[in-house]
């Protein structure tokens, strides 16, 4: 539900698999992970003579579930084909690309195609091959090259490893090396354990400095006051999800037109410094996310009042002045601490970033100063000492249901050969995106249902 202008650093290794030894020409796809295109550099699959198993039918299941990323524009197959083909890319010059957040590349009725599909294209066929994956990107190039000026070279998206719809593979990129892949045993098309491994790596990020994500100006759904009808939708999950199904044609236009707008400004030859708003932002959540949880969980705080207060007093310290309390000021140096001052960022004040961090970080500070006001207030004895232990926990609770941070499903420290297993696009379970837990390979596998109605 939000986009971005992001940047891939000239010389950075970026793969493409196909059944084509020779350099990709036009419009395809990129992956970041060598297990990710791996996945598709394979023979061109083909049906066996009739007598040796499955027929045709069979086979053209086989190959409309080949996997999303399959290249983009179909060719026949040589009946000869013995291997697929593993390119390796670097960019020649930065990449311009506008990232779609979230699993955009997944093909499902989830919403994961929503922003392409509704509110920049307003697809309303997405039959056909890999869930209309070619007309989608297609059309996504051709706002590049008209709406948009020629000012984006393609779309960052996430499958289950990050990717890139490049608009002209000729023009941008250097083959540095291809190799021949033989399929080794039985073809696994999403990719078996290395891949798993490979993506759930990533969730913190791509790494390495490979993508540069502008925060200081950036478009997000969200945003807009006067959207209605985000949440209104069949989409079932342990908490609700955004679609743009419902959403009016007004607002989508206007939406669209920001997102036209941000990036005709942008100015991609001049370098200017901005702010890291995700660093600041993993900052927040680093400092808080454990204290919220513990006070959340912790049934002692709500029966003991003096052990709460004193929790919550050493935790607060640092922005109460001993000489007497002040509500305002105690919530400025709180939020200070992790959100700079307007006076030191004048440029990033107006920002949707700075706005929102402004005011999630605000909310939790006030909350925690609240908390503590409530419980150390002198009350009666006995009995009503738990009412207001109760009562400062209940501002607790619900800032905790408010944030619904990922922080607090994170399956802690995996064992070796296990990862942290969430549903990635096609796999996972609605417990599993519930409550996260590290699996093998074994425990990981034939794990599906979350993704509902799921396209290829």
């Amino acid at each position: 539900m939000s986009l971005f202008l992001a940047t891939v650093p000239a010389g950075t290794q970026l793969y493409h698999g196909t059944w084509k030894e020779e350099p990709i020409e036009g419009m395809e796809w990129l992956a970041f992970e060598v297990e990710h295109a791996m996945i598709f550099a394979q023979p061109m699959w083909r049906p066996p003579p009739p007598d040796e198993g499955d027929g045709d039918d069979d086979w053209e299941h086989i190959n409309r579930k080949a996997g999303s990323q399959r290249p983009l524009r179909l060719q026949s197959s040589n009946q000869d084909a013995k291997y697929g083909y593993l390119h390796t890319y670097v960019p020649k010059n930065p990449l311009r690309l506008l990232y779609v957040d979230g699993q955009s590349g997944a093909k499902t009725s989830n919403g994961t195609l929503d922003t392409q599909d509704t509110l920049l294209l307003n697809m309303t066929d997405t039959g056909g091959p890999m869930g209309g994956e070619f007309e989608r990107a297609t059309g996504m190039c051709n706002l590049s090259s008209t709406e948009w000026n020629g000012k984006i070279d393609g779309i960052l998206r996430m499958e289950g490893g990050f990717e890139i719809i490049l608009c002209d593979f000729e023009k941008h990129l250097e083959r540095t090396d291809v190799m021949a892949m033989t399929r080794e045993g039985k073809h696994d098309p999403f990719g078996g354990w290395t891949y798993t491994k490979a993506v759930t790596s990533r969730y913190f990020g791509i790494g390495n400095e490979r993508v540069t994500v502008d925060y200081e100006d950036f478009v997000s759904v969200f945003a807009y006051p006067n959207v209605k009808g985000l949440f209104d939708n069949d989409v079932q999950s342990d908490y609700p999800m955004p679609r743009l199904q419902n959403v009016q044609d007004s607002e989508l236009v206007h939406i669209r037109s920001d997102v036209t707008d941000m990036i005709l400004r942008k100015d991609w030859d001049k370098a200017k410094e901005v702010k890291n708003w995700q660093a600041v932002a993993d900052e927040v959540v680093q400092r808080y996310s454990q204290t919220l949880q513990y006070l959340h969980t912790n049934q002692h705080f709500r029966k003991d009042k003096d052990a709460l207060e004193v929790y919550l007093k050493t935790l607060l310290q640092p922005f109460i002045d001993g000489t007497g309390r002040n509500a305002t000021l105690e919530t400025r140096r709180c939020v200070a601490q992790t959100i700079p001052s307007l006076a030191s960022s004048a440029q990033s004040a107006t920002s949707l970033a700075y706005r929102t961090l402004y005011t999630i970080t605000h909310h939790i500070c006030d909350t925690l100063l609240t908390s503590l006001s409530i419980v150390s207030s002198p009350s009666p004895p006995s009995s009503f000492e738990s009412v207001s232990a109760a009562r400062s926990l209940e501002l607790v609770d619900e800032l905790v249901d408010y944030l619904n941070w990922t922080s607090w499903k994170e399956c802690g420290t995996c064992k070796y050969e296990e990862v942290c297993f969430i549903p990635i696009w096609m796999g996972g379970t609605h417990e599993d995106h519930a409550n996260p837990r590290c699996l093998n390979e074994e425990s990981s596998r034939r794990k599906y249902g979350y993704w509902s109605h799921a396209s290829w």
